[in-house]
């Protein structure tokens, strides 16, 4: 008795506790089950279910002290490791469904957590485009390309190649992309020329 008792003072607790006072645990598990609400409703409008635009701020919450790219400090990777684990556990529909609800400033840091990145997964990040109101949006295309460059080249190149060949290209993905490659391009040719420079 007790620990139904137990039980349901928790489920009440987590119910009625602000998300952003939530554990990273509870976090990802109220996702996951917004994510399911998500998936089985598909096509039918149920009271109770967020839409992809509604869940977008709970991951942005969820991933917010993440950085990527810089040293973190003991807690920092504890907490980032702890996180990434979270989400290994999710599985992969609901991680696909994840990345198809999260913001495209928000790419760069659920790939970096990931362990593996699928090449659905980096097709549906390339298919996102920065709001129109975005002053550098180059630059946040790069931080996309950069993130999955850093799973693995191939399939950077892969995911790109499908995305070029599909309807679901973004205006100028062709002429970003390429523009990347450049990039990329003259920064392996400079550490050839100077192997010592950081």
């Amino acid at each position: 008795m007790g620990s139904n008792s137990e039980t349901g003072s928790r489920r009440w607790y987590e119910k009625y506790l602000p998300f952003v006072a939530q554990s990273p645990e509870m976090q990802v598990e109220w996702l996951k089950g917004m994510l399911a609400k998500l998936r089985d409703s598909a096509g039918v409008d149920r009271t109770g279910v967020l839409t992809r635009e509604e869940i977008k701020p709970y991951i942005r919450l969820l991933l917010e002290d993440c950085e990527i790219g810089r040293e973190l400090q003991d807690e920092e990777e504890r907490s980032r490791d702890r996180l990434m684990r979270l989400l290994a556990g999710l599985g992969g529909d609901n991680l696909q469904l994840l990345m198809e609800c999260a913001d495209i400033y928000e790419v760069p840091k659920l790939i970096g957590l990931l362990p593996k990145c699928t090449k659905d997964l980096a097709f549906t990040a390339l298919t996102k485009t920065p709001p129109p109101y975005e002053k550098n949006p180059l630059l946040i295309y790069d931080r996309v390309f950069q993130a999955i460059r850093e799973k693995s080249a191939e399939l950077l190149q892969q995911a790109a190649e499908g995305v070029l060949a599909s309807s679901e290209a973004p205006d100028n993905f062709a002429a970003n992309y390429e523009r990347f490659k450049e990039i990329m391009l003259d920064e392996h040719l400079l550490s050839l020329l100077y192997p010592k420079a950081k």
